[in-house]
């Protein structure tokens, strides 16, 4: 792949098990995770926003309140479990490819 005139290597391969080749993909990990729990909270934060709004101009049922508030603390939880997996995996292959050298 070519960015700008230059070669980029996208081979994730165990072929580089350099310190810093391994922090690397640690930090990595770390900025996945970040992108997907900011993408999640926007997505709660917009739902609850437009729920709001609609609630504001025409006011909603209250099981429908209360289903939205349901619905944005069990997306909160499943975000928080999916970043914690994600930190997990990165912690564990920064650990393995410790572990290699």
């Amino acid at each position: 792949m070519f960015i700008f005139g230059r070669q980029i290597r996208l081979d994730f391969s165990d072929r580089n098990q350099t310190f810093a080749g391994s922090v690397l993909k640690l930090v990595g990990h770390l900025m996945a995770a970040g992108v997907v729990f900011v993408s999640f909270f926007t997505i709660v934060w917009s739902i609850s926003g437009i729920v709001s709004w609609l609630n504001s101009v025409h006011k909603l049922p209250d099981e429908i309140l209360e289903f939205m508030t349901r619905f944005e603390v069990w997306f909160m939880y499943a975000d928080s479990v999916l970043c914690i997996l994600v930190l997990l995996v990165g912690v564990g292959r920064f650990v393995a490819d410790l572990g290699r050298r």
